[in-house]
């Protein structure tokens, strides 16, 4: 995940619109080039890492680093999770059990061609919701924030759908059940996306509310990522910002659980896990695999020379907002230096960016070192440019 600066720059943008970045580009501070954000911008749509929809907003928050579902696969015996950001995952019917896989093992259970995936939001329009059937509904969102007041239009074969929602909601999933719509809701403003009114269940052929089901039903979260409807077990499987669900035709929450992510104990490789109830990731795990760790016995050891003060003080948040001047990080974890020296100098433009644009934060000479040499090798007008050139020039200012 691409670092997001630190100030909430980028006023008034709306999920996945060129205006709204124009809008946003237009309020940068002075220490902040348009040269860079712009780029920082585009690299986040490009790599599914939107600062503003995919990733939830402008602030970072802890749900972010946890599994944005963006497709759900089923056969008899499992059901399989993909994750925007590529983390592949099968939960076994019988003992309801989650397990990380890697791409091969996840293919080999569940071959393709795989169904289209639930929405897609392209450069330019509305997005587009895909029910299990293949209808698509064309979505543009509400928001209501910060003085604006512009309600959502949900449009099927070029008409005005006469959905039961309030306005500022946005559709985010869909999906047509019998006689009946499940329409999953968010709002979206400045600070990214929120809870609307969960999932509202509507007739499908007239525009009568059938029922609610939120977080006070026992839904993990009040964001609805994902709705996909189980032909197997005629369940509705639902992803929120927090986990996974289960609703049976009576909508009732018959199963649900939670994302976190901490250190397997016998590889110390991070993982994805599901809980029963609300647990927070480890943060060093998430970090891990932000960097695109390789030698995860090497990463554990440096970790465990962080003392436990410092562990238990570590916030994400300190990793994921970027401005200058850069607040430094504790001496205590410099033995993560060279990790993130690795992965500013990875090949994936995510993790490239994300290792060089902490390197600042860390007060070792050696970050001094490896950026001076790194500068002359930087993309001209990029966003990597933007970070080593700033960090440089902050350092130089230093009494």
């Amino acid at each position: 995940m691409i670092p997001r600066r630190r100030h909430r720059p980028l006023l008034g943008l709306h999920a996945g619109t060129v205006s709204g970045v124009t809008r946003g580009v237009s309020t940068i501070q002075s220490r902040w080039t348009v040269r860079t954000m712009t780029a920082l911008v585009l690299t986040g749509f490009l790599f599914g890492v939107s600062i503003i929809c995919a990733a939830g907003g402008i602030e970072f928050r802890e749900t972010d680093t946890l599994p944005y579902v963006e497709n759900i696969l089923f056969n008899p015996s499992s059901v399989g999770i993909v994750s925007q950001d590529g983390r592949l995952f099968r939960v076994d019917r019988q003992v309801q059990d989650v397990q990380q896989l890697d791409a091969q093992t996840f293919a080999q259970q569940f071959p393709k061609p795989w169904p289209p995936k639930p929405s897609d939001s392209p450069q330019y329009g509305p997005k587009i919701l895909r029910t299990t059937g293949g209808e698509e509904f064309e979505q543009t969102p509400g928001s209501c924030d910060e003085g604006v007041d512009e309600a959502h239009v949900l449009r099927y074969q070029q008409r005005r759908f006469p959905d039961v929602l309030k306005p500022c909601s946005t559709v985010t999933a869909l999906e047509i059940i019998g006689p009946q719509v499940w329409l999953g809701t968010a709002t979206f403003g400045e600070g990214g996306d929120g809870k609307a009114e969960g999932i509202v269940v509507q007739a499908w052929h007239k525009r009568q509310k059938l029922q609610s089901i939120t977080a006070q039903s026992g839904l993990t979260g009040g964001v609805i990522r994902m709705l996909r409807d189980d032909p197997f077990t005629k369940t509705v499987w639902v992803a929120t910002e927090r986990g996974i669900n289960q609703i049976d035709r009576r909508f009732r929450v018959t199963w649900s659980r939670y994302w976190y992510e901490e250190f397997e104990p016998s590889s110390r490789k991070s993982q994805t896990f599901l809980s029963p109830r609300p647990r927070t990731s480890n943060p060093f795990a998430v970090l891990g695999r932000e960097l695109g760790v390789e030698d995860w016995v090497a990463f554990s050891r440096a970790v465990e020379q962080v003392s436990p003060a410092e562990r238990n003080n570590l916030r994400l948040y300190d990793f994921h907002m970027y401005g200058f001047p850069a607040q430094s990080l504790s001496h205590d974890l410099n033995g993560l230096v060279p990790f993130f020296i690795q992965a500013a100098q990875s090949h994936v433009e995510a993790i490239h960016l994300f290792g060089l644009s902490n390197l600042c934060k860390f007060e070792d000479p050696r970050v001094q070192a490896f950026l001076v040499t790194m500068e002359p090798t930087t993309v001209k007008d990029s966003a990597g440019q933007g970070f080593v050139q700033d960090c440089l020039k902050a350092r130089a200012a230093q009494p």
